[in-house]
C-alpha cells in the first residue's frame, strides 16, 4: 500500500512540475509579443516625432520663401538655406546660443535638403545643403523625406526639392 502511495505521489508532483513548466513557457512567449509589440509602439511614436519635425521645419521663418508678401507652401529659400546651414555648423563647433536654440529643436538628427528636379546631366552637381548634423550615441535612425519646393530669388526660379530628416535615438 506504501509503495501504491508513493507512486500516485510521485505523479502528482510530476503532473505539477510539467504544469508549472507549461505556464512558465506561457508567460515568456507573452513577454516575447508583449516585447515586440512595444518596440514597434516606440518605433511609431519615433516616426510620428519626425514627421512633425519635418512639418515644423517647413514652416520655419528661417528658411520659408515669400513672394511680395505672399507664402508659398512649403517652400524653402536657396539662399536662406546656404546661410542657415553655414550658421548652424559653424555655431555647433562654438557651443554658442544659437547652437542650443538649435538643438531644442532638432535635438540628435540630421537634416539635409537636395535639389532633385530639374535633373543635371551630372548627379553629384546637384544642389544639396546639410543644415543640421548632430549625430546621436545610438545606431538607430528613423528617416522622413518631404518633398519641398525651391526658390531661387536670384534668378527667380523654382525647382523640386527633398527634404531629408534623420533622427538618431
Amino acid at each position: 500500500m506504501s509503495k501504491r502511495s508513493q507512486m500516485q505521489m510521485t505523479e502528482s508532483v510530476f503532473v505539477v512540475f510539467i504544469i508549472l513548466i507549461i505556464i512558465v513557457m506561457g508567460f515568456v512567449m507573452f513577454s516575447k509579443f508583449q516585447e515586440a509589440s512595444i518596440k514597434e509602439n516606440e518605433r511609431m511614436l519615433r516616426n510620428i516625432d519626425v514627421i512633425k519635425l519635418a512639418h515644423r521645419m517647413s514652416a520655419w521663418p528661417e528658411l520659408e520663401c515669400s513672394l511680395a508678401g505672399t507664402e508659398r507652401f512649403v517652400c524653402l529659400d536657396i539662399v536662406k538655406l546656404s546661410i542657415l546651414g553655414d550658421f548652424i555648423n559653424d555655431s555647433m563647433h562654438e557651443e554658442t546660443y544659437s547652437f542650443n536654440y538649435y538643438y531644442d529643436l532638432l535635438k540628435e538628427s540630421k537634416v539635409i535638403v537636395k535639389e532633385i528636379y530639374p535633373p543635371l546631366a551630372h548627379p553629384e552637381l546637384q544642389n544639396r545643403w546639410s543644415l543640421y548634423y548632430n549625430p546621436g550615441k545610438t545606431a538607430t535612425t528613423d528617416t522622413v523625406f518631404v518633398p519641398v519646393n525651391l526658390y531661387n530669388p536670384l534668378s527667380e526660379t523654382f525647382s523640386m526639392g527633398m527634404l531629408e530628416i534623420q533622427i538618431y535615438g
